[in-house]
């Protein structure tokens, strides 16, 4: 490094750490230089601005030298109808006037969008893979219906399972405290306890389950399983095994072996844009990912991340005490809360719209963004965002989120998946449950139970096809694990970290499955990965 681009990073290191208010996002030359895409405007310092101008004059940090990122492509293509129940219900409702106008008086739209409708279509196009999975396993065992349950006899049912747990919050009981007929409950992390009881549906009844606790827990409403035991004289049924629908075909792309070098996809998630603690690590990962910050090396690796992926909670949110929405508000308050709560969409608008000028970004709503609350979450609109819109690199999505990167299938969501259903089962390991969910084929089984879920006539939340990568945004630290399945199959479960309190997104190799982690530490201004 010559003198000029020591004394450079040195007058940048020492404006940083003295606390002075960077107005423009400073960014960081091949060889370790503070630059500028426009001019880095250090406020009550004309001193150390024109010590940087004079130095940028000399020839050897010239900005002539540096180019534009020669970025890595990758094939991408993302499976927009597969989570977007507005589009279903729509042709849905095209359909039933279609019926309507031959039939005005026997259909009824309003009454086709009711809870039950998903759990019945998840029950059928799970039963055929439950029905083989039970042939191959118990060749001479009998598959009965719940009704014709005969005591003492040993046979199969199929159907859907149900927790029945005392702790689990009650609609009416909400309602009776939002009364302040009853006491608030404490806060609780899990809602498993001693009364929990297994109840097993079909299209002809339901059976208690008996098994000891440890069965019990291991379960969660909404699952579709087929169960080997024996009828009892009371009229429940004695578990002997329990055995779920399993992974899911993975397909084989042939575009995998096209990718002769190694390329990446990043994902990030809980942004935060908003909070004034996210300012720096936020435009270092823009810095970063747009090659204006590191070494040569630094920008080499940055050349070969084909995409971003966001992973929700991009915007901050700032909590609402309960006081405050019994509140008499003003118009005049109404409007000022309105316009504070759009500076963090502005922001993260401005934000986008310069990733977008160099790398393709898809973006997931998440619990605070401004979306619709219930599961699947629809992208977010364009309206928001009009800067990133007029680039073809800006992509919202959906939560959860499917698409194919380079012969890869990702599928992934926010967090409320894993958030709730950790909440009704005993398994604090994460990648465990995740690894559950897809031996169970489905993203959500607690919707619409406990996790609010769009009314529909299908269940979107079905894994129909096993992806190669599955990441579940907005956790405390980042894990990891590659699940080798029966038949070939290689998936790569990624815990992605809270972006906001831990700094740290994730890397995964298209070409390998691999990841890792790599952490923007605010007080070296540089990316710090595993050696």
């Amino acid at each position: 490094m010559s003198d000029s681009s020591v004394q450079i990073k040195d007058l940048f290191d020492s404006a940083v750490h003295s606390n002075v208010d960077v107005t423009t996002r400073s960014t960081m030359s091949a060889n370790g230089v503070a630059l500028s895409k426009q001019q880095n405007y250090l406020m009550n310092d004309a001193t150390t601005l024109k010590s940087i101008e004079s130095l940028l004059s000399n020839d050897d940090v010239s900005m002539d030298q540096y180019q534009p990122l020669n970025r890595a492509e990758a094939s991408y293509t993302y499976s927009k109808s597969r989570f977007n129940h507005n589009n279903n219900n729509n042709n849905n409702n095209n359909n039933n006037n279609n019926n309507n106008n031959n039939n005005r008086n026997t259909t009824n739209t309003a009454s086709t969008r009711q809870f039950n409708y998903i759990y019945t279509d998840r029950l059928e196009k799970l039963l055929p893979v439950l029905f083989s999975t039970v042939e191959r396993r118990w060749p001479s065992m009998s598959i009965n219906k719940i009704l014709h349950l005969k005591p003492g006899e040993e046979c199969i049912l199929i159907g859907t399972l149900y927790k029945e747990m005392p702790l689990k919050p009650n609609i009416l009981k909400q309602y009776a405290q939002d009364r302040a007929i009853l006491p608030l409950p404490p806060q609780r992390s899990s809602f498993l306890g001693e009364g929990d009881v297994l109840i097993l549906e079909d299209e002809t009844g339901r059976v208690k389950l008996i098994g000891d606790k440890t069965l019990v827990d291991s379960y969660l409403t909404g699952l579709n399983v087929a169960i080997r035991g024996r009828g009892l004289p009371s009229a429940e049924f004695e578990v002997l095994d329990i055995v779920p629908a399993g992974l899911a075909p993975q397909p084989y792309i042939k575009r995998i072996e096209s990718l002769e070098e190694d390329v990446y996809v990043c994902i990030a998630s809980g942004l935060n844009i908003g909070h004034p603690n996210s300012v720096l690590s936020v435009n270092l990962l823009m810095d970063y990912l747009s090659g204006n910050l590191g070494s040569l090396s630094d920008q080499k690796f940055a050349s070969r991340i084909s995409r971003l992926i966001i992973a929700g909670n991009s915007i901050y949110k700032q909590p609402d005490s309960q006081e405050s929405f019994m509140k008499y508000r003003t118009k005049q308050e109404i409007q000022s809360r309105q316009q504070k709560l759009a500076l963090p969409i502005k922001e993260f608008d401005a934000i986008l719209s310069d990733l977008c000028q160099s790398i393709p970004v898809d973006v997931l709503p998440g619990a605070t963004d401004p979306t619709n609350l219930s599961l699947p979450q629809l992208p977010l609109n364009f309206c928001q965002f009009p800067f990133s819109y007029q680039n073809t690199n800006f992509n919202p999505v959906s939560n959860p989120y499917e698409s194919e990167i380079g012969g890869r299938i990702f599928l992934g969501t926010s967090g409320q998946n894993l958030d709730n259903a950790s909440r009704y089962i005993d398994m604090p390991d994460k990648l465990e449950l995740m690894e559950k969910m897809l031996v169970w084929r489905h993203l959500a089984p607690t919707a619409p139970d406990t996790l609010a879920c769009a009314a529909m006539e299908h269940d979107p939340f079905i894994i129909e096809q096993c992806p190669h990568v599955y990441f579940i945004g907005n956790n405390d630290r980042f894990e990891t694990r590659l699940v080798q399945g029966e038949k070939g199959e290689q998936i790569r479960l990624i815990l992605v970290p809270d972006f906001h309190t831990t700094g740290t997104v994730v890397m995964v190799n298209l070409k390998t499955l691999e990841s890792f982690s790599m952490q923007f530490d605010t007080q070296s201004c540089f990316p710090m990965a595993p050696s």
